[in-house]
This record gives structure tokens, sequence and C-alpha cells, in this order.
């Protein structure tokens, strides 16, 4: 009985261990295995090495969970990574401690994917030089896929501005459970800083609805 007791502290360090995030930097790759899509353009990944790395997909934008497509871009994510190997290659780490990288599978780049497929936007404001990614967006505009077959989509930079801009005092109050995971409340509570202003951080160690699915 007394040689269980050590296993079990030795299992539990190993599990929390293998979830602890790991620290990356601008300019490395490394393979990893996505073990959550929160939305169409954000991910968690499991080092080959160790440790979680939560990932910002760099130079796209996906439609908001709210918004139009939003669904349809987590779901085509899922399908290309979900559970899968891929090659990650860090360009910067945002201002929210996320990486901002490039994700490739099976050779193919996911921005170039969803794109391609009309389920996300290049984001030009933030990857201005992504040539291939200007000319897959005039292709899906033009053939009218995805979110280019609405008659006026709306970039999702501009819906978020849209509904929590800067000092907005409209937006209605929120609380938990109008989330589906913690990522989005997450995000939603960044936008409203400084303090918290809808209470979704009951202790205060800047975590939003950590009960959700995600946190």
């Amino acid at each position: 009985m007394k040689r269980l007791i050590p296993l079990a502290l030795l299992a539990t360090f190993l599990f929390s261990t293998s979830r602890a995030q790991a620290q990356v930097q601008p300019g490395q790759t490394f393979t990893a295995r996505v073990v959550e899509v929160t939305d169409g353009d954000t991910y968690d990944v499991r080092r080959s090495l160790g440790g979680e790395v939560t990932i910002r997909l760099h130079g796209v934008d996906a439609p908001e969970s709210s918004q139009s497509y939003g669904t349809a871009a987590t779901r085509a994510a899922r399908r290309y990574v979900g559970g899968k190997d891929v090659r990650v290659s860090v360009e910067e780490i945002g201002r929210y401690g996320r990486a901002v990288a490039r994700v490739e599978v099976q050779g193919g780049d996911l921005g170039a994917m969803l794109i391609g497929d009309g389920l996300a936007w290049w984001y030009q404001e933030y990857a201005p030089n992504e040539t291939e990614y200007r000319r897959l967006q005039r292709q899906a505009r033009n053939a009218k896929r995805g979110l280019w077959s609405q008659s006026n989509p709306v970039p999702p930079w501009a819906w978020r501005d849209r509904t929590s801009g800067p000092g907005e005092t409209s937006v209605e109050d929120r609380d938990c459970s109008d989330f589906d995971t913690q990522p989005e409340a997450q995000r939603f509570f960044e936008r409203h800083q400084p303090g918290d202003p809808h209470n979704l951080d009951g202790d205060g160690d800047g975590e939003a609805c950590e009960s959700l699915p995600g946190g």
C-alpha cells in the first residue's frame, strides 16, 4: 500500500507536466499534435517534445463563432487538423502570449486551405506580404465560395469593432453561461479590460470562466 502512494504522485506529476504550457520563441519550428480546435484560427497543440502551446494562425482571421460561417470555419479546421500531427513555425508571440504561427499538415498550409475554401480572411494588416493568401482570397471571392457567397460579408476584425469596441457601453451584460468555451469567454473578457465589468473572473487571476470547456 505504501508503494502505491509514490506511484500515484508520479502519475499526477507526469499528467500535469504533459499539460504544462511550453515556452516558444519566434523562429522556432516543431512538430505537434492538435489536441483542441477552439475556432477557425486558434488551436491548442501538444509538442512532440512535451508541453502544450496555444496557436493563433498567422496571416488568417476566421469568422467569429457568432458570425456567419464561424461554425463552418471551426468544423473545417477540425477536419483538417483535429487530432493530427502538424508542423508549427512560430512567427511571433502575440499580445496575449499566444504563438502566432504557420501550421502545416501533410505538406499543406492550413491558412491557405481555409482561405481557399472561403472560410477565412487574409489578415492583410498583420501579414501584408502573404501574396499567396491574397491570390487565394481573390479566387474564393470570384468563385463565391463559403463566406463570399454572402452579398456583403463582414470581416471579423470589423465585426469585433462593431460589437465590442474600446469604451463600448452598449454591450449587454454577459455571464459565463453565454459562452460555449473558456477561450471564447477569455477573448471577450480581454476585449473589455481594464477591469472586469461582466464579472467573468471570479477569483481575479486573469482567467475568465475557468469551469467552461477548454479552461
